[in-house]
């Protein structure tokens, strides 16, 4: 089984991008990332980040991830769960 995250995130300038790609598939169960840029202000970025994974890939632990990095979860868009 194969799960697929698109989340909304709002995270400050640094980190880029590419570090919580990086990051992200250093992770045992990432098998996929995805980050667009939504808009840029003066003090953060809104991305939308699309994570695909094995069925041990939880949402709790991307979170832990990007809160690490001082990124919050906006909103969860949408799950797909594949066979």
């Amino acid at each position: 089984m194969n799960i697929t995250f698109k989340l909304d995130i709002l995270k400050p300038h640094s980190p880029d991008n590419e570090l919580i790609g990086r990051t992200l598939m250093e992770t045992e169960d990432v098998t996929f990332v995805q980050i667009k840029t939504d808009e840029i202000d003066q003090k953060t970025t809104s991305i939308f980040l699309t994570i695909k994974g094995t069925e041990n890939l939880t949402l709790d632990s991307i979170r832990d991830i990007l809160e690490s990095m001082n990124c919050a979860l906006h909103s969860v868009d949408e799950v797909i769960i594949e066979r």
